[in-house]
């Protein structure tokens, strides 16, 4: 089927590895804040292990009922298994700041985005859904790279209690922006939450393949096709009809 870009109102664009990049090396650098701050607290720190429990615990959600984790809970619990013990609330708090300022750290907005979001909001309604544990960094990080006024609304798995592919977190955007899921287009680069998680709403769906993926889930039997695949997301205003102008303006 050939993609109409034409029937496009709505854009929804994923956030990490879609907008901005989140690569092996940007968790590296968060896993090494959270290891030295662990290190400081508890002594020595078994990487290894540390490594092996942090990526059971990202890919937590996408198994079962798809439910998003719980930072606090999360960060303790790997407390537990690291060393055997909770830490102290004032431990907790310091441990979650470090998280949360490493994330904000890693952050960074490619050129020509910011251009690209400002042109395609003259056009489409824009929306931000995300899988990420900590809403408040998600914002803080809009609001550092400069694009959280750009969309009329930002939804956030940590906020709404669940993932893509969970029609919940579709749910949200969808009463946020009053849209209509069939000409609504949501571009992101997990072919899980992203791809099946908006072609099951009955969204269309651009899957992008831009970056490095820390998430990879291979499709399976049955699985839907994405609508677009984009090797970069300068792509993007070509397949919606975007004449020469509009696209350097």
């Amino acid at each position: 089927m050939t993609f109409d870009g034409g029937q496009i109102r709505t854009i929804l664009f994923d956030y990490g590895n879609t907008l901005v990049p989140f690569s092996h090396d940007a968790v590296a650098q968060l896993d090494g804040a959270f290891e030295r701050a662990l290190a400081r607290h508890f002594g020595r720190v078994d990487r290894e292990q540390m490594q092996r429990l942090r990526e059971a615990d990202r890919l937590a959600p996408y198994r079962g009922d798809h439910r998003e984790n719980d930072p606090v809970e999360v960060t303790a619990s790997l407390v537990c298994r690291l060393y055997g013990r909770r830490p102290s609330p004032e431990v907790l708090e310091d441990l979650l700041r470090v998280r949360y300022e490493a994330f904000i750290d890693a952050i960074e907005l490619p050129a020509g985005v910011l251009s690209l979001l400002h042109r395609l909001s003259e056009r489409y309604r824009l929306g931000l859904v995300s899988n990420y544990p900590d809403g408040a960094a998600i914002r803080h990080s809009l609001r550092r790279i400069g694009i959280e006024s750009v969309f009329e609304a930002i939804v956030i798995s940590g906020e709404v209690g669940y993932v893509k592919p969970h029609p919940c977190i579709f749910n949200v955007a969808a009463e946020k922006l009053q849209l209509d899921p069939q000409s609504t287009l949501l571009i992101g680069d997990n072919w899980l939450g992203d791809v099946q998680g908006a072609k099951r709403y009955g969204m269309k769906a651009a899957w992008l393949r831009q970056y490095d993926l820390v998430e990879v889930f291979p499709p399976n039997p049955g699985d839907h096709p994405p609508d677009l695949v984009l090797d970069h997301l300068n792509e993007l205003e070509s397949h919606l009809g975007m004449d020469g102008n509009e696209r350097s303006g």
